[in-house]
């Protein structure tokens, strides 16, 4: 496990709310990821969640709200930080470059040693499924972090890709980090028309042709949106508070049903 031992600054354009937002992330005097807010210094874990904007919202008891958090929380828990403390400026984290690049880069340069978290461990299995979306999501008992996760396009520009490992720190800076948010050309006018996506630009969004690949020096990781998705489910997960220790398996899943796996690891930790 590891700890901020020095502040890192982020600025720039939230994706969804186009507005300039701030984040910093500080050393913890406590074990744990905590927010700074206006009424007091909350857990992640305390937060209320909802994954319906394409993106994960936050909710905390003093009624703040942070915004598409998924990217800075995946950044920390792919590295394995769990005792830090987070400050955000403005509606939303702030997108940088659409994926967790910079975020773990910068973060990577002041992670120390910490004292040993425990992890939540998967005792038994939890699945589920979505019959709008045809998506599945489970996990089952494992030693490690593992995932497969699995995305399903009718568009041809997507298609079918497939993601299986064990998530370790130095797979997550190389393969998972430097994928990009990514949108089908197709989707772009819905998306601003439910007033999102208003800060996304070519800089910080994988935009794709509904019926072409993108050439693969388009493409940060081979198949890149498998990776994004991948990215989004570990920073979810986060939200725990804690690393998990199972295997994720994901199918033709989003925000919404990692947050309901969220809330349902959590109910299978209490006593019965």
């Amino acid at each position: 496990m590891s700890r901020i031992t020095a502040n890192r600054v982020f600025e720039g354009v939230g994706i969804h709310s186009g507005e300039c937002c701030r984040v910093s992330v500080g050393p913890s005097r406590e074990k744990g990821i905590f927010f700074d807010l206006p009424g007091g210094l909350f857990p992640v874990e305390s937060a209320e969640t909802d994954g319906t904007s394409r993106g994960t919202r936050l909710t905390f008891p003093d009624g703040t709200e942070v915004m598409t958090v998924e990217h800075l929380l995946a950044a920390m828990a792919g590295l394995d930080i769990w005792n830090a403390v987070i400050s955000a400026t403005g509606p939303e984290i702030p997108a940088m470059d659409g994926s967790s690049r910079v975020f773990a880069e910068s973060l990577s340069e002041v992670a120390g040693p910490a004292e040993s978290a425990l992890p939540i461990q998967v005792a038994r299995e939890i699945a589920f499924g979505d019959p709008c979306s045809g998506g599945f999501i489970a996990v089952i008992p494992s030693e490690v972090f593992e995932v497969t996760c699995v995305i399903s396009y009718e568009a041809k520009g997507i298609g079918r890709q497939v993601f299986d490992g064990t998530v370790t720190p130095d797979l997550f800076i190389k393969q998972i980090a430097p994928a990009r948010t990514f949108v089908l050309a197709s989707e772009i006018r819905g998306i601003r028309d439910r007033g999102l996506g208003r800060g996304g630009a070519a800089d910080n969004v994988l935009v794709i042709d509904d019926a072409t690949l993108p050439p693969p020096e388009f493409q940060r990781v081979p198949d890149e949106p498998v990776h994004h998705k991948v990215l989004d489910l570990i920073g979810d997960l986060a939200i725990l508070g804690a690393p998990v220790r199972g295997r994720v398996v994901a199918y033709r899943s989003g925000h919404k049903m990692h947050l309901e796996l969220v809330r349902r690891i959590r109910r299978s930790l209490l006593p019965a």
